[in-house]
This record gives structure tokens, C-alpha cells and sequence, in this order.
């Protein structure tokens, strides 16, 4: 938590560098990502578990927002498009989740891993098109990067770990293991998306 916090306070601080890029939709994000951990942990105290309508109503506006901004910040036609099929995908899913998966009860898991494997997409068709420009001069202060380094790095990582939480969870040390892991991924995350805001530069 104290790390969300952190990163929204920053964002917020660096803001008048990247306000005028599309890249301006990341403090709403981080305050999104806040504000749904922080009723997420309120709900399973107060009420105890599930809490999970909380988090299927916050992963439709994290992946689409982030979907929009790669979509925005990539520059080649046909990346954008391939984007855009990414979009009607998860929104097929979550369509799916919506209607046949019960909202107050169960977590909108399909939609979570097409969401998550349309922005680790995502994220290497933005690879690409700097790898095919001059931005690979000066990745070094592009916020996007590290970003997208922080999110690459997550969820690859996690991925195997939500599958195997859902389908083929024990109450074991094995899955103590997986809930460290858990949060060491989002911790290294979030160290990135810290870096990218001390490196960054302003964006024109």
C-alpha cells in the first residue's frame, strides 16, 4: 500500500512533465489501483471475504486505460490496430464474465489473463517500434520504458501464479511460496515505475 501511495505522490509531482502526452492517464490509473487495494483490504476486514466485486469492476478500467495508452504512444499504424483487435478481445472476455460468472462472488479471472496477456502484447509491440526508431537513443529518460519494463516484468511473472492459484489452489507452505513471489513482483514493479519518474524527461 505504501508503495501505491508513493507512486500516485509522484506521479502527481512529475505531472506537469508528461501532461501534455497521452501518458497523462497514469495518475488515474495509480489512484485507480489505490483506491480498489485500499477497499479491497476495508471490504475483507470489515465484511471478510470474497471481495472480489471490487477488483472485477477495477481490472475493466486498469487494462483498458493502459491498452489506450500504448495505443496512443506508439506511432505505426498497423501496432495500433493489432492494439485495437487486443481491446475487442478483452472486452469479449469481460462481456463473458459479466454475464455468466457471478460478480458479487467470483473473481472475472478469464478477463484478468486475456488482460493481462493483451498488455504483455502490447508492450512488446511497443518494444518494436523503438527498437525501429531513434527513441532507442533515449529510452534511458522515457517514462513508457520503464513502465513497460515494471508491467513485463509483473506480469510474466504472475500469470503462472494466478492460474495456479485459481484452478489448483492447496492451503500449503507451496502456496506461501507463491504468495511471496506475489509480492516481490509487485515490488520490483513498482521500483521501475519509480525509476522511469526520477529518470524521466519532459516529453513534447
Amino acid at each position: 500500500m505504501a508503495l501505491y501511495a508513493i507512486i500516485f505522490i509522484i506521479s502527481l509531482i512529475k505531472f506537469p512533465l508528461y501532461k501534455s502526452t497521452s501518458l497523462k492517464f497514469l495518475p488515474l490509473i495509480f489512484l485507480l489501483t489505490l483506491v480498489a487495494e485500499s477497499m479491497g483490504m476495508l471490504i475483507n476486514k470489515v465484511y471478510g471475504p470474497p471481495n472480489s466485486i471490487v477488483y472485477n469492476i477495477y481490472y475493466f478500467f486498469y487494462f483498458t486505460l493502459f491498452f489506450y495508452l500504448f495505443m496512443k504512444m506508439i506511432d505505426v499504424k498497423k501496432y495500433k490496430n493489432y492494439i485495437k483487435i487486443g481491446i475487442i478481445i478483452f472486452w469479449f472476455f469481460y462481456l463473458r464474465d459479466l454475464f455468466f460468472t457471478d460478480v458479487l462472488n467470483e473473481s472475472y479471472t478469464k478477463s484478468y489473463i486475456a488482460g493481462a496477456g493483451v498488455l504483455i502484447y502490447c508492450i512488446i509491440l511497443y518494444y518494436i517500434s523503438i527498437l525501429q526508431s531513434s527513441k532507442i537513443l533515449v529510452v534511458r529518460n522515457d517514462l513508457l520504458f520503464w513502465i513497460s519494463v515494471g508491467l513485463f516484468l509483473f506480469y510474466i511473472g504472475y500469470l503462472p501464479i494466478k492460474i495456479i492459484r485459481t484452478w489448483f489452489y492447496k492451503p500449503d507452505s507451496f502456496f506461501e511460496i507463491l504468495m511471496i513471489i506475489q509480492f516481490s513482483l509487485i515490488t520490483i514493479m513498482y521500483l521501475f515505475f519509480l525509476t522511469g519518474f526520477l529518470w524521466m524527461k519532459k516529453k513534447s
